[in-house]
């Protein structure tokens, strides 16, 4: 006996190691979708992703949204996509019981909310569903990974039954921090009515429908089984949270001479995130008394589209100045990038070191209004001061009273390929240029070129070093024709070969030079002995 009951413990504790343990979201029931469904539910051991919340508003019978709020907790990934799937047929994703959404890149700590629409059928039951859902990502060795299962509650609300009326289907574009649209189908399943009369009422002070928080709409005829859609224009206030906030309808009509009203009866509506851009791929050619750009890609991480949308920027701060303070980014689809550029002046008094870069985005809402994102900041480094060219002179010699040519190397230490170099030399007595200027067509990054320069010293000149200037007019790649510091390269001067022996001593002297000295040499001996 006690060896069985130790085989049944041994077996009960293998169960229990190899058996899943999730978190399923325990919600409220009957108008469940009047309140937030809300569950914190974390990964298996090993995932860098948490389900930090959820939120449904689906009616029995009707249609809904499904929305989840998922935190990366590790690395920065990209091409994520989020994979939902449903245990039945009596709540599913349109006609399907799964439902796949990408969200492409998604930052470390970035919090990130998907969005799916949700069908509950008639005979759906109006208690906790346990759904799942996996987050499948690449990461930086370009591994596909995918998360083990969220498990969650989905919980449809009872049918939204207003007398002879039923609310079929909810859905909202409305975003926090935004206006748009929040559309209502309701069925007469009554007989014809006419002069009816729909209001909508928000039950949140993060939601209002126009100015108010009441707005109504004019149906005039409505027949038998005829499914009309109402469209209020509500706005969510910056503080809206992705979740489901509460809503009553009513309806007031006229049949057969009398007017009626029916109950009112809740609803939930979940507004979608606010609109967010992030930036990435930043690169910095800046530097110290230099014109350089700054590059990187702008995204839209949604969750609706953006028009006509332009990256200002809106600060750049001291001693920076940019050429261009708009970029046109176009039309942007949800996780769509597009690459951007700015030119930047960097005056010489600047500093060299990081500078903090302020942008917003620029766009238009689904309704065609403007509106401006958040700041989007952006670290960028200011290199030191750097000559566009390098300048070693390779022969640069020249003897008293004499021409020799001055040979320079010059040197592209830009990092754009130059065209039209237009190099000019200047030289002040005891030297002068014959031929002061030399053209390079073209000048790649790192690529030297020779330049010759005739350059003579006076015949008096002394035996010294001496400086030869030198400066470059040059064309950038966008077309701007810019002037170079002046560079001063060494030329040195040297005397004439026997200087300081005899002034005249050539060759064909030497022999009058030998015949004088003996000359003097007699007439010293004659002297002598006349005396």
């Amino acid at each position: 006996m006690r060896g069985m009951t130790g085989r049944w413990l041994a077996a009960l504790l293998a169960l229990a190691l190899v058996s899943p343990v999730t978190a399923v979201a325990v919600t409220p029931d009957s108008h469940a979708a009047a309140a937030a469904q809300e569950t914190a539910t974390t990964a298996e051991p090993g995932g860098q992703f948490r389900l930090v919340s959820t939120a449904s508003n689906v009616p029995v019978d009707g249609a809904g949204n499904l929305s989840l709020t998922f935190v990366n907790t590790g690395d920065t990934v990209t091409n994520a996509s989020v994979f939902v799937e449903s245990p039945n047929e009596s709540v599913r994703f349109g006609r399907s019981r799964n439902a796949t959404q990408s969200v492409g890149a998604w930052d470390s700590g970035e919090r990130r909310t998907v969005t799916f629409g949700l069908v509950a059928e008639e005979f759906a039951e109006t208690r906790n569903y346990p759904f799942r859902a996996v987050v499948s990502y690449t990461v930086a060795n370009g591994s596909r990974v995918r998360t083990n299962p969220f498990t969650f509650g989905v919980q449809p609300s009872e049918r939204i039954l207003l007398d002879r009326f039923e609310v079929t289907a909810i859905s909202s574009n409305v975003q926090a921090g935004d206006s748009g649209t929040i559309s209502v189908t309701v069925e007469n399943t009554g007989g014809d009515v006419s002069d009816a009369v729909v209001t909508l009422r928000s039950q949140s002070s993060s939601i209002r429908l126009g100015r108010t928080q009441n707005a109504t709409q004019f149906v005039g005829e409505w027949s038998s089984n005829e499914d009309v859609t109402f469209e209020f224009e509500a706005t969510a206030g910056n503080d809206t949270v992705v979740t489901s906030y509460p809503f009553a309808i009513d309806i007031a009509y006229s049949e057969d001479g009398t007017r009626n009203r029916t109950q009112l009866e809740r609803f939930g509506v979940i507004p979608a995130p606010e609109q967010t851009f992030s930036l990435g791929d930043l690169n910095s050619t800046l530097r110290v008394g230099d014109e350089g750009n700054v590059t990187g890609t702008v995204t839209n991480e949604g969750p609706q589209a953006a028009s006509s949308a332009v990256l200002v920027l809106e600060s750049s701060g001291e001693n920076v100045f940019p050429l261009e303070e708009e970029f046109a980014l176009g039309n942007l689809a949800p996780d769509e990038s597009v690459p951007f550029r700015y030119r930047i002046d960097v005056s010489d008094s600047a500093d060299q070191g990081p500078r903090q870069l302020s942008f917003t985005v620029r766009y238009e809402n689904q309704d065609g209004d403007s509106r401006r994102s958040q700041p989007l900041e952006a670290r960028v480094d200011v290199g030191a001061r750097r000559d566009e060219f390098l300048v070693d002179a390779r022969n640069a010699s020249v003897v008293a009273g004499e021409t020799a040519a001055v040979v320079i190397e010059v040197t592209n230490n830009d990092d754009r390929t130059l065209r039209n170099v237009d190099a000019r030399a200047f030289v002040d007595s005891p030297l002068s240029v014959e031929d002061d200027q030399a053209f390079v067509p073209r000048l790649a990054p790192n690529e030297s070129a020779t330049l010759r320069f005739r350059v003579s010293a006076d015949g008096g000149a002394l035996a010294a070093t001496y400086p030869l200037s030198l400066d470059f007019q040059y064309e950038t790649p966008d077309g701007e024709s810019k002037l170079s510091d002046t560079y001063q390269v060494p030329v040195a001067v040297a005397e004439p070969e026997g200087d300081g022996v005899l002034p005249f001593a050539d060759v064909g002297a030497i022999p009058v030079a030998i015949a004088v000295a003996a000359a003097l040499v007699v007439g010293g001996v004659a002297i002598r002995r006349w005396r």
